[in-house]
């Protein structure tokens, strides 16, 4: 697969992400504490911090030349909240050719209710050949609740 269906593939899965979140409503967190910033205003359209990151994420893989799909070259630990409430996991890259690569890699962060809380853009610089690199993934904004974390691209270039 080349870059550019990778590149048209996430845009197609950040947009059908993005409607489905223009229907989601917060509710009440369960330990009594107040909910996280709400996908979406009272108006119904999406919250402005979750549009940027995604129109970022997209922006920095298409960004890429002479890139390669691998996505099967990343994978995500279990995501967490750090002590500043940002959401957090830990990539592992593992680099299955012969020459020294650089990867860019978008990773979403789902919520409790399952609507997209944010994505980010990870940048693993000059991992060896068919060596591992290990990195953080870290939201942009404050999440609370439990998270689940996925990479939604992967590109070696």
């Amino acid at each position: 697969m080349t870059v550019r269906r990778s590149i048209l593939a996430t845009t197609a899965a950040g947009g059908l992400c993005l409607l489905l979140l223009a229907g989601c409503r917060s509710d009440a967190s369960q330990s009594g504490s107040a909910p996280g910033p709400s996908p979406t205003d009272a108006s119904g359209s999406v919250s402005s911090a979750v549009s940027r990151a995604q129109s970022a994420a997209t922006s920095a893989l298409s960004e890429i030349s002479d890139g390669v799909t691998a996505d099967g070259d990343v994978t995500a630990g279990a995501a967490s909240v750090d002590a500043d409430g940002h959401g957090t996991a830990q990539l592992t890259v593992k680099n299955t050719t012969g020459d020294v690569h650089d990867y860019t890699i978008s990773v979403i962060f789902d919520g409790s209710d399952g609507g997209l809380a944010d994505v980010v853009v990870v940048n693993v610089s000059k991992v060896a050949a068919h060596g591992e690199s290990h990195a953080t993934a870290r939201s942009t904004r404050k999440l609370s609740g439990t998270l689940t974390v996925k990479v939604s691209a992967a590109v070696r270039h």
